[in-house]
């Protein structure tokens, strides 16, 4: 069995379990996923009350304070572990180790903590959680998604990472009706892009476009357990409107009313089941073009969805791509595009993870870059 390690740090507490093996940690739960509201990371420490101080001890701090010399500085709510005191807003983050397979799994901000006799619990956030709770007015014109997104980003008060350059928009309205995680998830969606957070807590947008795996996992070998459910996708063509017949007119154009809108909309995909859209950002028959082929490919890939668990691999990250090699049944072997992930470590189970994915890379046209899975799968 592989050898299994941390290091913590939280407030003004660290730990490295291969330098310290007795350390205060009862368990670890993190939770990592492109769909959820945010992600998170719970600590179970043991930590006992501090020894009470003596009388003597007593007097003299109260003789102190009634002189001033205790300090003036405000006092925040705090737990100590080890002497060391965790508050809110501290930063939280986890590497692990299994074997020779390594890595940060996650950095946060404590969020609660949960106290008792002989237990603390402290639960962090990373930024997506700040992110769904703030909303701003903000109007742009001739920027970029990923200048829009920075600048959201800036203002909302949290740190950018991998963020594709994506659409170009002449003119578009950021405002306080949707929350700035809305905001950002609408105009990923718009050129295919998943958002999520790096191990550093950065934000991330990027298209899913990977045709060789990450990792490669081997029933009987390194999976425990598999499964994947596959549905028929609710639509099997996707209809855009745009706001006016820029396709004609250019970017600039402003909205109109016209007679005909057939060489306004973008149109993708055969069959009876429609799923139309009608977003008032496009201005070009490209920009629709770009949502008609996500939204497809978005469909297709919410059909074919699945979970595995794995011995304890800190390497598996939100945004890879996992093929699955020897099942026994050929719809469960593939490559897929890993979108949640979590981590469980405790003294009863070891460590272990879990892993969510999906058939496809979501944001690819129609059969795209997996499309002999996708017909394999019979979407």
């Amino acid at each position: 069995m592989d050898s299994i390690s941390y290091k913590i740090t939280v407030g003004g507490w660290s730990v490295d379990s291969a330098d310290d093996p007795k350390t205060e940690l009862l368990a670890l739960d993190v939770r990592l996923g492109m769909n959820s509201t945010h992600d998170s990371a719970r600590l179970a420490v043991y930590a006992p009350p501090a020894p009470q101080p003596g009388l003597l001890e007593q007097v003299v701090g109260a003789a102190a304070g009634a002189l001033g010399l205790g300090g003036e500085e405000e006092e925040s709510f705090s737990v100590q572990v080890r002497g060391n005191p965790i508050k809110h807003g501290d930063t939280l983050t986890i590497e692990l180790a299994a074997g020779d397979r390594s890595g940060k799994v996650i950095t946060t901000e404590v969020q609660s903590i949960e106290s008792s006799l002989g237990q603390t619990t402290i639960v962090g956030s990373t930024s997506k959680r700040k992110i769904a709770g703030v909303r701003i007015n903000q109007i742009y014109e001739n920027q970029s998604l990923d200048q829009i997104i920075k600048d959201l980003a800036s203002q909302a008060g949290i740190n950018t990472g991998d963020i594709a350059t994506g659409s170009s928009y002449s003119y578009l309205v950021a405002d306080e009706s949707r929350s700035v995680l809305k905001q950002i998830v609408d105009l990923a969606t718009r050129d295919g892009m998943d958002v999520y957070f790096d191990p550093d807590n950065k934000l991330t947008l990027k298209k899913f476009e990977k045709s060789s795996a990450d990792h490669t996992l081997y029933y009987g070998i390194d999976i425990l357990d598999l499964r994947m459910t596959n549905t028929k996708p609710p639509a099997d063509r996707v209809v855009v409107y745009g706001e006016s017949p820029s396709s004609n007119q250019g970017s600039s154009t402003w909205h109109w009313l016209a007679k005909d809108l057939s060489s306004f909309r973008a149109e993708l995909g055969e069959g009876v089941s429609t799923f139309a859209i009608e977003d008032v950002a496009l201005r070009t028959k490209d920009a629709a073009d770009s949502l008609a082929t996500s939204k497809l490919g978005a469909l297709k890939d919410r059909a074919a969805r699945g979970k595995l668990k794995v011995m304890g691999n800190p390497e598996l990250k939100l945004g890879n791509a996992i093929e699955i090699k020897n099942a026994p049944k050929p719809e469960l072997n593939g490559l897929f595009k890993v979108t949640a992930v979590r981590h469980v470590l405790d003294k009863r189970s070891g460590y272990l993870t879990w892993v969510d994915f999906s058939g496809q890379g979501g944001a690819a046209a129609a059969g795209g870059l997996m499309g002999q899975l996708a017909g394999a799968l019979g979407l």
